[in-house]
């Protein structure tokens, strides 16, 4: 009796789990698709400035500050999503060698260095975020002045989903989130 209920608590937990990790694939896409668009407007900006300057012998005003604090936040806007679709450079001479369990140790260990760097890179930008909503930090001189607190708020939004990218990438390993894992393992067993 009590190995039906905890089966049946098991299911609903990973179903949750399950529900959780598709709605964070979600937005991790959603995201992506953001850092995609903002780079399309971004490299318009960078066309019409190297235009009006070439052409018109006058730059758009501000570009440099739209394009520094843009790199940024396009940065921490997708780069959850790319360590969703594993698709940052890593090298992968000893991992490549390795068998299953051995790629599973190293996926965790380096999912628990992240979230330890991220942790760290989100308690270090937290005083500059607030500073710069206090006393409402611009950058840039002249015609165009770019809030940062936006950005500073991107870059910590973009470090608490990589955290959490981290968390479901531990979760997917140890408790075979992915509905295709679950599938292959029941057929290995049948």
């Amino acid at each position: 009796m009590a190995s039906v209920i905890l089966t049946r608590m098991r299911g609903a937990t990973m179903a949750f789990l399950r529900k959780l990790d598709t709605i964070h694939k979600k937005i991790l896409a959603v995201f992506n698709g953001t850092g995609s668009l903002w780079i399309f407007v971004l490299m318009a900006v960078i066309v019409v400035d190297v235009g009006g300057r070439v052409f018109l012998n006058s730059p758009l005003q501000g570009t440099p500050e739209i394009v520094s604090n843009s790199i940024i936040a396009i940065t921490f806007l997708q780069i959850p999503y790319v360590m969703l679709r594993k698709q940052h450079v890593r090298s992968t001479i000893l991992y490549d060698r390795l068998g299953q369990k051995g790629r599973d140790v190293i996926d965790v260990l380096v999912s628990a260095i992240g979230i330890v760097l991220f942790i760290l890179l989100i308690v270090s930008s937290w005083d500059h975020f607030i500073q710069a909503v206090q006393i409402g930090e611009f950058e840039g001189e002249g015609a165009l002045r770019v809030p940062t607190a936006p950005v500073r708020f991107l870059l910590i939004l973009g470090s608490v989903f990589m955290i959490l990218e981290y968390i479901f990438n531990i979760l997917r390993i140890v408790c075979k989130l992915d509905k295709h894992e679950i599938e292959a393992e029941e057929a290995v067993e049948l």
